[in-house]
């Protein structure tokens, strides 16, 4: 511009929306008002797209598993679900599931609905519903099995069971069959009706249940699991490695025993595997042998090389369960026998507490035999120089459960009439038989349970003399030790002897041959 119609221009003043010329009046001009305006709408319009843009759109890629029952557990997999579950619906063919337990932005977690039928699975996330592009089979609910008879209703570890009923299906890996608890692995023949199966080894006196796919049945009447007929078993404690030892093993090996319990004190130079060595050489690797932690095994009783871990590869070997920590505190059943190991004054664990354990495994057994061991004594149950270390709780526990005592500890052998009570030295019986009953809990006036206790303890490290005048007392039915002539041998217990499945003949023989001690034992568990 030139001259005097040059225009001066005034700074600008960006305080407020609407531009101002300095020195101009305050009343703007309409250019500048519609300017201002333009610039508010851009402003407001930019903020307003930026708050109004949609969350992007969910996808289903996937559904684990494909198929289910009403109940089943899905996780639906994709993308943008978000992990706020009150944002989410879940439809199966338009049935709502009611629960969602889990929510990401990948993957949702639920339940098949009742009701829900095969088709497409909706998921709606904040109003915006996708559906999946392929259908989720809703397979129909298994019908839960019914028994109604078994047959035989007893019988030996190997026998063929029939079981009759209905819902059972054709398919034998979808049935579960357990003795008691015990699982049976070999189901020979199945249809909706019947099921033939094996009673596995392990297997106890009780209930047979029958599991189908989350359903289950249990039989009204009990399976009675029996001992074989003259079925022996050796017991001895205190045993070593060498002349001795190995003269008792071959002892027990000549008797025809089908299995040893051995309550603890095994290998006094604390070698376990030199201990399973010497039993797999004379008796084999897959013999029955069943033993318990004494006070010159603890040391080396747990870990990799550790007396537990081979006694634990020696019942896999013989594919036979156990419950708790094997010759501790522990329970199995072995041939229609029950066997429960407690520990007093080892690992520091208490007469109370072993106690207790002994009560409530035998409180479970419906077994007509039960035999409770462990290795340390009190001093009136044994005729040497032990003092009182195992407390009377595991004793009375033992009794009341109608189980027999067998301990080793001390280095002879007694044995004690049918008892009434250990703690007070009660006789209820000096007869040759023996015995065993349960206490019964409903007659709080009265204690029922008899049983009796031994000491074996001639295995094969020393033989001790009596001391203190204890081989006198009159619960002794009968006490072999040194200063009347002892040898190394072992206790021998024939249950279902001769058939009758409730008598056991037991009788002490040694290594020269002398049977020491004979009597019976009848169980009315």
């Amino acid at each position: 511009m030139s001259g005097g119609n040059r225009m001066v221009m005034g700074r600008i003043d960006f305080l407020s929306p609407m531009v101002l010329i300095k020195g101009a009046r305050r009343n703007p001009s309409p250019i500048f008002m519609v300017l201002g305006l333009l610039l508010s709408n851009c402003s407001s319009t930019e903020q307003s797209s930026r708050e109004e843009t949609p969350n992007p759109v969910h996808t289903i890629g996937s559904i684990e598993p494909d198929s289910g029952f009403e109940g089943s557990d899905v996780t639906i997999t994709g993308a943008h679900f978000g992990a706020d579950t009150g944002n989410i619906g879940v439809r199966f063919n338009g049935t709502p599931a009611t629960e969602i337990s889990f929510a990401s932005e990948k993957q949702i977690s639920t339940k098949v609905p009742k009701g829900a039928t095969t088709g497409p699975v909706r998921v709606t996330v904040r109003s915006v519903a996708v559906e999946s592009s392929f259908d989720f089979k809703v397979l129909e609910t298994p019908k839960a099995p019914t028994l109604s008879e078994i047959s035989p209703t007893e019988g030996l570890v190997g026998t063929i069971l029939t079981i009759t009923g209905d819902n059972f299906g054709r398919e034998a890996s979808r049935i579960l069959i357990k003795f008691n608890g015990i699982e049976a692995r070999e189901i020979t023949q199945i249809t909706p009706t019947e099921i033939k199966v094996v009673v596995p080894n392990g297997a106890s006196s009780g209930p047979i249940s029958v599991l189908k796919m989350g359903t289950e049945a249990i039989m009204g009447a009990n399976f009675r699991v029996m001992t074989p007929e003259n079925f022996k078993i050796a017991f001895l404690g205190d045993s070593h490695i060498g002349e001795a030892a190995d003269a008792v093993l071959q002892l027990i090996k000549q008797e025809g025993t089908h299995a040893v319990v051995h309550p603890g004190d095994l290998n006094y130079a604390e070698v376990p595997k030199d201990f399973e060595d010497n039993i797999d050489g004379i008796l084999g690797p897959d013999f029955p042998y069943f033993y318990g932690v004494g006070n010159h095994d603890d040391t080396v009783w747990n870990g990799a090389q550790g007396y537990q871990s081979y006694l634990e590869a020696r019942f896999r070997r013989l594919g036979l369960p156990w419950k708790g920590q094997l010759g501790v505190l522990s329970s199995f059943s072995f041939q229609g026998i029950f066997f429960v190991t407690s520990a007093p004054d080892e690992f520091g664990i208490g007469t109370k507490q072993a106690g207790e354990h002994i009560a409530n495994e035998l409180k479970g057994s419906n077994a007509i035999w039960n035999i409770s061991l462990w290795h340390k004594n009190q001093h009136l149950m044994q005729i040497g120089g032990k003092r009182d270390e195992a407390g009377w709780d595991v004793y009375e526990a033992s009794r009341r459960g109608g189980a027999i005592v067998a301990t080793a500890h001390e280095h002879s052998y007694c044995r004690t009439f049918e008892m009434a009570d250990f703690q007070t030295q009660i006789i209820s019986s000096t007869e040759t038989t023996v015995q065993l009953q349960r206490d019964n809990p409903s007659t709080e006036q009265m204690d029922e349970g008899r049983s009796f206790a031994f000491v074996s303890g001639l295995g094969g490290k020393s033989i001790r003399d009596a001391e203190d005048g204890l081989e006198n007392n009159p619960w002794w039915a009968d006490v072999y030790h040194s200063g009347n002539g002892a040898q190394y041998g072992a206790l021998f217990g024939e249950f279902n002897y001769n058939g009758d499945v409730t008598l056991a003949r037991f009788y002490f023989k040694d290594i020269d041959g002398v049977v020491r001690d004979v009597f019976f034992v009848r169980s009315h568990n």
